[in-house]
């Protein structure tokens, strides 16, 4: 946890004696940070790593027949999930199981800090906006859940970087897709980023009420239908997720501090996406960037609908809305920024300033203060109460 905490503080330190242009240094240095730590991460008994470490080690005495087996026999749902299976298996390769979390955490960090950065250059972010923006991520994205879990956050962490190539950058779209399958393949609940990515793709232009409002109850009626599909068919992949997605519409809301802080999240992100999206509708033009910021929109209508399903909502939470919610929050911030600076947006009310723009100008201090703070306060309860507590190193 101490390594951690040094590595964030250490990211802060370089990230304010750089130059904007460079800012990709520190990024760089905290992705080296946070990989090494997870190299050096020693499971406990009862971790999913521990389990996941036998694994890799009966892979690495039985070999690729062992993993056909595995596929064969769906055992651990390889047979479901073979994408997993093979993961795993390139690991058994390596020279100790210690790659397994390092490798897991360099692609997650990666495709995180390529996001905000990307997104910072389209939108030219300044230092501050991508700094908030990227603590608000840092601190709310559960970073042992993922080096423990392996499967859930590399699966979200690869489905979100897909998304916004296929529809922000219209680039490598055949690769995307093939991503599209391997989360599918890597976790069951990969396919959740693809389907309200789908949907954001048909709604774009006119984000209905009605599809809004099927949002809310989606997790219901995917359940009702894949509950069918599963009796029609025996398949492997289908079996699985029917059986975990009735597991998740059957969940209970949670008084429990270590899912309730979620909910306080998902709360934050709310706030953040209302008050962004007042500039991202009105300013944002390019097809691509609005098909994006819809599957933000889709995504939080749809986690709406899990508040009751600790399982998704609480998986979404920690490794989607950390990223979504701090690309929003900058370019949302930065959008406001460039209209004040160009007079477009005044503080006079006599100058015909719309009351909403108004009242977003006046309380941008304190907006982003909120943020940085909240961010704060999660950061602590990491190290002091939840996911951090659990990590050690050797």
């Amino acid at each position: 946890m101490i390594w951690f905490l040094i590595a964030v503080i250490g990211f802060a330190v370089v990230y304010f004696f750089t130059p904007r242009k460079q800012i990709w240094i520190p990024f760089a240095l905290l992705l080296i940070a946070f990989t090494v730590i997870a190299y050096h991460a020693v499971p406990a008994v009862s971790d999913d790593l521990f389990r996941y470490h036998n694994i890799i080690e009966s892979l690495r005495w039985g070999g690729y027949d062992r993993l056909r087996e595995m596929i064969e026999n769906n055992e651990y749902d390889y047979g479901a999930l073979p994408v997993c299976g093979y993961y795993f298996y390139f690991i058994s390769l390596l020279p100790n199981n210690n790659y397994l979390s390092a490798i897991t955490m360099f692609i997650v960090y990666a495709c995180m800090f390529h996001l905000l950065l990307k997104v910072a250059n389209r939108y030219d972010v300044g230092k501050l906006y991508l700094f908030v923006a990227a603590f608000f991520a840092i601190s709310t994205y559960w970073y042992y859940d993922t080096c423990s879990g392996i499967r859930n956050g590399l699966a979200f962490a690869v489905a979100v970087v897909c998304i916004y190539y296929h529809f922000v950058e219209h680039k490598h779209i055949l690769l995307c897709f093939i991503g599209y399958v391997l989360v599918c393949g890597l976790h069951s609940s990969g396919i959740v980023l693809v389907a309200l990515a789908f949907i954001a793709w048909i709604s774009w232009k006119n984000a209905s009420k009605f599809i809004n409002a099927m949002l809310i109850v989606g997790l219901a009626v995917s359940g009702a239908v894949l509950s069918v599909l599963s009796e029609m068919t025996d398949n492997h992949f289908i079996q699985t997720l029917a059986g975990k997605t009735e597991r998740a519409a059957d969940g209970n809301f949670s008084l429990a501090t270590n899912v309730m802080v979620n909910y306080v999240t998902f709360f934050i992100a709310v706030m953040i996406i209302l008050y962004s999206f007042y500039y991202i509708k009105r300013y944002v033009s390019e097809k691509g960037d609005k098909t994006f910021f819809r599957f933000v929109e889709v995504l939080a209508f749809f986690m709406v609908g899990c508040l009751y399903s600790g399982l998704i909502f609480v998986r979404l939470t920690r490794w989607v809305i950390p990223v979504v919610a701090g690309i929003t929050f900058m370019v949302g911030m930065q959008i406001q920024a460039d209209k004040i600076n160009s007079g477009e947006i005044r503080a006079d009310i006599r100058s015909g300033t719309p009351k909403g723009a108004l009242f977003r100008m006046q309380s941008k201090g304190i907006f982003s203060l909120m943020i940085f703070v909240y961010s704060v306060v999660h950061l602590w309860y990491d190290c002091t109460g939840s996911s951090l507590i659990w990590l050690h190193c050797r």
